[in-house]
């Protein structure tokens, strides 16, 4: 599901592989493992700057608030294994 405004639908940290959410001009992909961040945003010094910022630093707070609270968190992930996919022209 993408949203495009602060006060849509709440994308949980670490939920689920498939939600996705626009915050500040920046999209965000959820993930278990990672979340992903892409685009592009501005922050302008006026009000609309002000939002966006907020709207961004709250969301980086639920995701900083939910690594902390994990108790058996890793030094680090191990690497993903790639899939194999079969070549759809042979």
């Amino acid at each position: 599901m993408t949203a495009h405004s602060p006060k849509s639908t709440t994308l949980v940290p670490f939920a689920d592989n498939s939600a996705s959410r626009t915050i500040a001009g920046m999209t965000v992909e959820n993930g278990t493992d990672s979340i992903a961040f892409y685009g592009q945003t501005d922050f302008s010094r006026d009000k609309a700057g002000l939002a966006r910022a907020q709207a961004l630093l709250a969301f980086m707070q639920q995701v900083v608030t939910t690594l902390e609270a994990q108790k058996d968190l890793p030094d680090a992930l191990p690497p993903r294994k790639p899939a194999k996919v079969d070549n759809p022209f042979m």
